[in-house]
């Protein structure tokens, strides 16, 4: 009997030692540094064009069937009528940077509002032009249009596509916006008569796709 409680707690107390209250047991182990590299981010930026510090200032015209236009010095001294078209022109400067960086050159939502949104006339006639509003722009790094295997970028009248690749666009591009005023659209003209619309707050994005 004597025999058999003394098996027992040394045997409790060897497995006590072993343990050694559960934090000093360890596997061997060992580390080292490996060299990966350095990862750089890449750069998305649209903004006027600027000379010397002060902003390029864009232009109006409107199409006369000249080549150039006709200038408008004050914009809202000009009157439309059913059929005009008018052109912004104005200098942006693009930057982007990234190997696989593909980003969509728009002209925004809300770039052409009503001057009073408690008067059908302009409601209407803002609607419309931003509807029908087309975005242009010449660059080096624009193209009209991207694919890939895995996805597909479809391109509207007011898109262009910057595409640097595995190079970097850093360049002035040319961003023209024309309007073109409804005609021969049954109904468009009378309920936009006498309309008015802001230009003012006219925005240009470049989004990453």
């Amino acid at each position: 009997m004597n025999k058999l409680t003394k098996g027992a707690i040394a045997g409790a107390a060897g497995l006590t030692l072993l343990l050694g209250g559960g934090t000093t047991f360890a596997l061997w182990n060992s580390s080292a540094e490996v060299s990966g590299g350095t990862i750089i981010a890449g750069n998305l930026a649209v903004a006027p064009t600027k000379v010397d510090g002060v902003e390029a200032a864009g232009r109006w015209i409107v199409k006369d069937g000249t080549a150039a236009g006709r200038a408008i010095p004050v914009l809202s001294n000009f009157e439309a009528s059913p059929g005009d078209v008018l052109v912004y022109t104005k200098s942006m400067h693009i930057t982007a940077s990234g190997d696989n960086l593909v980003a969509e050159l728009a002209l925004a939502p809300g770039s052409i509002v009503a001057s009073q949104t408690s008067v059908p006339a302009d409601v209407n006639l803002a609607e419309y032009l931003e509807g029908t509003a087309v975005l242009t722009a010449e660059g080096t790094g624009i193209s009209d249009n991207y694919s890939e295997a895995n996805r597909m970028v479809t391109t509207g009248p007011t898109k262009y596509v910057v595409t640097p690749g595995t190079g970097v666009v850093d360049e002035d591009v040319t961003v023209e916006v024309t309007i073109t005023f409804p005609k021969g659209v049954s109904g468009h003209e009378n309920s936009m008569m006498r309309g008015s619309v802001t230009l003012q707050d006219m925005v240009v994005t470049l989004t990453q796709l």
